[in-house]
This record gives C-alpha cells, sequence and structure tokens, in this order.
C-alpha cells in the first residue's frame, strides 16, 4: 500500500466521522469551544513521516508527498496539508487565515474529485451559466497547527434544500510517525446556485442535486450537531455599540480569484487585521462566523470597521470571553456603501479554562473539597483546598 508512489489508496474500512453534537446556535449565548472528538489511530493515508532523510530510511523509500484522497465510499475528501513557514506568526502556531485557506482549497480539490479537473460546477449548471457560491461559514479551532505540522481537512457535502446546500470540514493534527492523532477543528458552511448573469439566486438542477445524493454526499453527518443554525449576524451599523475607526483596504490583484473577484479568504484577513491589537495580546481567537453579502473586485476601497459585542454601555459579555462584530463596506465613488461582508469573532482570553475545564475543575472541587478530611482532619490529596 504505497500511498506516496502513484499506487491506488487503501483507504481504511470505516471513517471515524464525528458523532452529532447537539449545539445552541451562536447567537443564544456566549460561544463554547468546539466539543471535538479524539482520533485515536491515524488513518492509512496520512503519511508516515514528517520528513523524509534518504540517508536512514534509504533509497527505496519514497518521499511524503501532498496527500489527497477519496475516503468512506468516495463520500469525504481528504487532504494533508503541512503548515508552512509563511503561514505561522511569531508563535510558531498558525491562523484562522490559514485555515480558512485549507478549508478552501480542500473543497475545491474535492469538487474537482467530483466533476472533473478545473470544473467548479456540474456540466448542467455550467450550461446555464450557473455556480455555487458559499453565503454563510462557521469556523471552530481548538488548537492551532504549528509550523512543521501536518494537518489532514476532511470534508464532505449534502444538498439539504432545493436551493441550498451544506458543507462540513474537520482538522485532523497528527504529531509525528508515533504521535496521536485528534481533531483540532470544524466548520460547517452554506452554499447556494447562483446565476451568473442575472445575479440572483436559482433551483439547484435537479440532476444536480440527485447526482450528489446518490454518489458523493455523506448524509447526515452534521459535524456541528444536527440542531444547530448558523445565527444571523446584525448591521454593526445599526447597534448602538461604539465602532472602531475604520481601517481602509483595497482590492489589489494577488487578491483576486479565477472569477475576477476577491478570494474569500482575503475577506477573512481584513476581518482580522482591522481587530485592535489589544485583543490580540489578551485574547485568543477561536471561532468566526462569517456572512458574505456581495463580491469586490480589483481596485474596490473597503472600509473595515469592528465593535466589541456586550450592552449598550459597551460592558463585556463574560470576563474571560469576548465577542466581536465586525463589518466590510465598499466605497463608491459617489459615496454610496455597499454591504460585502458581516462576521462575528469568539475570544477567549489566554490563560483562561475552557468551559469543559471548568466544569471538571468543579467536579475536583466537589470530589476533594474541605469537606473531604483524612487521618487528623487534614485534607486528603494535593487538591484538597480547592
Amino acid at each position: 500500500n504505497d500511498r506516496r508512489g502513484g499506487h491506488k489508496f487503501n483507504p481504511p474500512n470505516q471513517l471515524r466521522i464525528p458523532q452529532p453534537v447537539r449545539r445552541k446556535a451562536s447567537g443564544d449565548g456566549p460561544s463554547l469551544a468546539p466539543r471535538l472528538r479524539d482520533v485515536s489511530e491515524r488513518p492509512s493515508h496520512v503519511p508516515s513521516a514528517v520528513f523524509y532523510d534518504q540517508r536512514t530510511q534509504g533509497l527505496d523509500a519514497p518521499p511524503p508527498v501532498h496527500v489527497r484522497a477519496l475516503i468512506e465510499d468516495g463520500r469525504v475528501f481528504s487532504e494533508i496539508f503541512p503548515v508552512r513557514f509563511d503561514e505561522v506568526g511569531p508563535d510558531k502556531a498558525c491562523t484562522m487565515r490559514t485555515v480558512a485557506s485549507m478549508m478552501q482549497e480542500c473543497a475545491c480539490n474535492h469538487i474537482q474529485a467530483m466533476w472533473g479537473k478545473g470544473q467548479s460546477s456540474p456540466a448542467e449548471m455550467r450550461s446555464n451559466n450557473q455556480a455555487f457560491v458559499c453565503t454563510q461559514m462557521h469556523i471552530e479551532v481548538h488548537e492551532y497547527p504549528r509550523w512543521g505540522d501536518e494537518v489532514e481537512v476532511k470534508t464532505w457535502v449534502e444538498v439539504e434544500r432545493s436551493v441550498s446546500a451544506r458543507r462540513d470540514f474537520e482538522l485532523v493534527l497528527c504529531d509525528g510517525p508515533e504521535g496521536t492523532c485528534r481533531a483540532v477543528g470544524a466548520a460547517t458552511s452554506r452554499w447556494v446556485a447562483f446565476d451568473v448573469a442575472k445575479r440572483r439566486m436559482v433551483r439547484i438542477p435537479k440532476k444536480t442535486t440527485e447526482d450528489v445524493t446518490n454518489y458523493h454526499a455523506l448524509l447526515n453527518n452534521y459535524i456541528m450537531g444536527e440542531d444547530y443554525v448558523m445565527p444571523k449576524l446584525p448591521d454593526v451599523r445599526n447597534t448602538n455599540l461604539p465602532l472602531s475607526q475604520p481601517k481602509a483596504f483595497t482590492g489589489d490583484r494577488l487578491d483576486l480569484d479565477m472569477n475576477g473577484h476577491v478570494n474569500n479568504v482575503v475577506y477573512t484577513e481584513w476581518i482580522l487585521e482591522s481587530v485592535p491589537v489589544d485583543m490580540w495580546i489578551d485574547y485568543q481567537l477561536y471561532e468566526l462566523d462569517i456572512e458574505f453579502k456581495s463580491e469586490c473586485g480589483y481596485g474596490d476601497v473597503i472600509a473595515a470597521v469592528t465593535a466589541r459585542e456586550g450592552s449598550a454601555e459597551g460592558v463585556v459579555i463574560e470576563e474571560d470571553n469576548a465577542r466581536v462584530l465586525h463589518q466590510l463596506v465598499k466605497l463608491g465613488d459617489d459615496g454610496k456603501e455597499t454591504e460585502v461582508i458581516r462576521a462575528r469573532t469568539s475570544w477567549r482570553r489566554k490563560g483562561a479554562m475552557t468551559a469543559e475545564e471548568k466544569e471538571m475543575a468543579a467536579v475536583i472541587a466537589a470530589a476533594w473539597g474541605p469537606n473531604k478530611k483524612g487521618p487528623g482532619g487534614k485534607a486528603k490529596g494535593r487538591l484538597g483546598g480547592i
């Protein structure tokens, strides 16, 4: 089973799909850390070595490569990404921008696996000048991969309605040849069929729905839980929260995608760049909700504004958790403003415990509290005084 030398893959008998997690919509209260499963075994299509050394591994051992694989009877697409030097910051960890980029690349390669090299939609949609576009996305990162890590991104799709489809993602990190694998991130997204010429949503063709459902979709596997609903985000300009000073960006040539529009990942970069530096010093970003409203192109001037979410007086919702609202607005020559993006980022104070850690601390405190006395009236164990 030489997965690196051009031979066919031998996928595992069963992919460990995450069990549905019942979650509230993000708008129902402060966000919690993602409940991500542990991955106990290294999948067979994950490279067996982080680095290849011909001196120690021999001439017959081919070096690891960027691995792509259709697994789970062709209904899940998996891709291995190395965390590159230019994708990490001073802490040697990658950012939410890198995570979004990995997910985008994995999704686009899955589409090519379904509909052919260089094709972003099926023939029946291309003939009618139709395409799929992403309207919403929710990303959670429990642990950011670091420089030198190799991350497996898995994605699967399901057509849920006549006008939209759901695409889910999971990030799995394996720490070296002998390391254990664990899920470190997850995401879900909503896609609609779009008439490129008429600039409006249309129904997904019946043939597309049938083909995806019968041959490509992984049905009823919800990475965020079956009951999860992506929140509707507010217009920051219509809130009475204090707004940041607008930060200006311009659509440059390197920002454009194949359609001549600014790439969705660039929007994520602009959102994060507009966050005040104090937030980055004190907090760790772990969640991103984003709504795509309209596109922008080369030369367009974009204003990014942020507002730290709280009460009308600007009181922070929680001491250890903070949420920031974002908006990208395109500024026209005539003074007209066109909304491009709405977003919300969720942050946890660095060093603060997650909800699960707080729950465990409470259990320990109850079990080893001051009432649990040993001989001589002393509390038992190191944790007796919690």
